[in-house]
C-alpha cells in the first residue's frame, strides 16, 4: 500500500460554503461535472465532481462528502520533476507567456469535506470547525505534496483568503506538521492531526 500524505485545512463552520465555492478559483475544471448541495430552501451548485464520478445531489447536513478536484499550481522544481516522471517525453516544458508564471494541474486530488466534526472519529468534543482533507492518489503525489513549495503556498493562500484556523500536513506517522494557526505561519510537530484550537495552544506552550 502506497503513501498518502495529506493537507488538512480547518475553517470556521460559518465559512464552509464560501471556502468550497472559492476553491474553484484554484482548479482546472475541464470535463468535470457539477455537484449540487441541497438546502431546505435552495440548491447550491459547486463546480466539482463527486468523487465516484457520477452527478450527485448532497444534502447540506451530510457530515462528510467526497469530491474529485484538479488543482492548478505555479510551476516549481518539484512539480516539473513530478510531471516529467509521470508523462515522460510527452510533458511540455515550453516557457510561459512573457510576464506570466506557468501553472500546471497535477491530476486529481481527492477532497473529503467534514461538515460536522462532532461526528468525526478524531474529535471528542463538539466544535465549530470544518475540515477540508486533501488526499493524494498515492506515493508519487505524496512525495510531491511534501516537496513542492508551490503547493504549500497555494494552500496557505486558501487559508489566508478564508481566515482558516489551522493548517496541518499529515505525514501518516501519527503526528502532524502544524504550518498555520490563526493567521500565523508556524513549524511545529503536533501529537495528533485532529486537535481543537485550545489543545494545540497547550502543546505549543509545552513545546511538545
Amino acid at each position: 500500500m502506497g503513501l498518502n500524505y495529506k493537507y488538512l485545512l480547518y475553517f470556521q463552520k460559518k465559512d464552509l460554503w464560501n471556502v468550497l465555492q472559492g476553491l474553484s478559483e484554484y482548479c482546472d475544471r475541464v470535463g468535470d461535472k457539477d455537484t449540487t448541495i441541497r438546502f431546505p430552501d435552495h440548491d447550491l451548485v459547486i463546480p466539482f465532481e463527486y468523487s465516484w464520478g457520477e452527478e450527485d445531489v448532497i444534502p447540506y447536513d451530510k457530515p462528510e462528502f467526497e469530491l474529485a478536484i484538479s488543482m492548478n499550481f505555479e510551476e516549481d522544481p518539484a512539480i516539473l520533476e513530478y510531471l516529467h516522471d509521470r508523462d515522460g517525453d510527452q510533458f511540455d516544458r515550453s516557457p510561459p507567456e512573457e510576464g506570466r508564471v506557468k501553472i500546471h494541474s497535477i491530476g486529481y486530488i481527492y477532497l473529503t469535506v467534514y461538515t460536522d466534526l462532532a461526528q468525526h472519529y478524531g474529535f471528542m468534543k463538539p466544535n465549530d470547525m470544518v475540515l477540508f482533507k486533501f488526499n493524494t492518489t498515492g506515493t508519487h503525489m505524496s512525495f510531491l505534496f511534501a516537496d513542492s513549495t508551490s503547493i504549500r503556498k497555494t494552500f496557505i493562500d486558501l487559508l489566508e483568503r478564508y481566515k482558516g484556523l489551522i493548517g496541518i500536513f499529515d505525514w501518516e506517522n501519527d503526528y502532524g506538521e502544524l504550518f498555520w494557526l490563526n493567521g500565523k505561519h508556524l513549524e511545529f510537530r503536533l501529537s495528533s492531526n485532529y486537535m481543537l484550537l485550545d489543545e494545540i495552544e497547550e502543546e505549543l506552550d509545552r513545546g511538545w
